[in-house]
């Protein structure tokens, strides 16, 4: 196998579904046939365990970083299929060599078509460090004037570093132009082209609370459709949505009112 695609994840806050989309994208990309590894490069704010459904693995990524463990002791298999590498949620551990952590996704890549970084939100010598280990960015953004000055800064950050950026992926939209920002505007804001506009989705929340990734949970939820059509983007191949979805999904919001 060919060395993967190392994709970073960024965004200039925090609170916009970074970890999620990175879980969700990289199931989508390995029901297309890819081995995906999703790493949580996230260290003041990991949650990447909790998006796998509170899974716990002893060997961290930085145990890796500070050289106390080997990169393949900290990948492991998950049930839905993808492989992880999970971050310590211990304060001593928030503030790890992060200059190290291009060996551990360089070795992920060995055998791995995509690594998906959750990158950590904001601008400090870490995300940095984050974002120079990447191969690609895709810059996390919401339809708010907050996120999208945010989402500018960073851009610029990885333009000034020649990163490559493959586009922005706006997150959480409820196509409510009076009270958000318009795709257009979101572009126009950022200086990027959107590559995916995610739409909010209850559904999102129930699977957090399952325990269950969207994808696992609800794979025919307006969300999980809009994130398979962006993990067929990046493998440039063409998604059909399922027949009947809209209606099923209809189907399927009465049975769980009934349950109520």
């Amino acid at each position: 196998m060919d060395r993967g695609r190392v994709i970073g994840l960024i965004s200039g806050k925090g609170g916009v579904g970074k970890t999620s989309l990175g879980v969700n994208l990289g199931i989508g990309l390995s029901e297309f046939g890819q081995e995906v590894t999703v790493v949580d490069a996230d260290f003041s704010a990991s949650n990447l365990g909790v998006h796998l459904g509170k899974y716990e693995h002893p060997v961290k990524v930085q145990h890796v970083l500070d050289g106390n463990s080997d990169p393949e002791n900290a990948i492991f298999r998950h049930p839905s299929g993808i492989k992880a590498a999970v971050s310590s949620n211990e304060i001593h551990h928030v503030e790890p060599e992060a200059g190290n952590l291009a060996h551990l996704l360089n070795e992920a890549a060995q055998n791995s078509d995509y690594v998906i970084v959750d990158c950590p939100p904001g601008l400090n010598s870490t995300v940095e460090k984050v974002m120079e280990s990447c191969d690609e960015l895709i810059i996390i953004t919401m339809p708010t004037q907050t996120s999208g000055i945010n989402a500018a800064q960073i851009i610029e950050k990885a333009k000034q570093m020649r990163q490559p950026i493959l586009g922005t992926v706006i997150n959480m939209s409820e196509g409510e132009p009076d009270r958000e920002l318009i795709q257009r505007e979101v572009e126009m804001m950022t200086e990027s082209d959107t590559i995916a506009e995610i739409p909010y989705d209850e559904k999102v929340k129930e699977s957090l609370f399952q325990n269950t990734p969207l994808l696992k949970h609800e794979p025919l939820s307006e969300a999980s459709i809009e994130i398979k059509k962006l993990a067929a983007a990046l493998e440039g191949v063409q998604y059909e949505e399922p027949r009947f979805a809209g209606l099923k999904r209809k189907l399927n919001n009465i049975t769980d009112t009934l349950k109520k």
